[in-house]
């Protein structure tokens, strides 16, 4: 899930990343939707503990897991 860095893809800046990674903590839901948004493309790599946490490989980024994110989110099904 590692891609070539392009035109697209960027870093983010470091209290971006700490508001992911706080938010991911605390598991604060609202937080981490805004902040996915921010992170879709990011070249950064994520803190091996977090990369285990999300079940994703060692050196995965912010980007690769706000992508995991943000599908695991359009297929979870919605509360009736």
């Amino acid at each position: 899930m590692h891609l070539i860095p392009t035109p697209d893809r960027r870093r983010a800046s470091p209290v971006l990343r700490d508001r992911f990674l706080h938010a991911l903590d605390q598991q604060d839901q609202p937080s981490l939707h805004a902040t996915v948004r921010d992170l879709l493309g990011c070249v950064n790599i994520l803190p091996t503990a977090t990369c285990r946490l999300l079940g994703m490989g060692s050196g995965s980024t912010y980007g690769d897991a706000a992508q995991l994110l943000t599908t695991s989110w359009s297929n979870t099904p919605e509360a009736a």
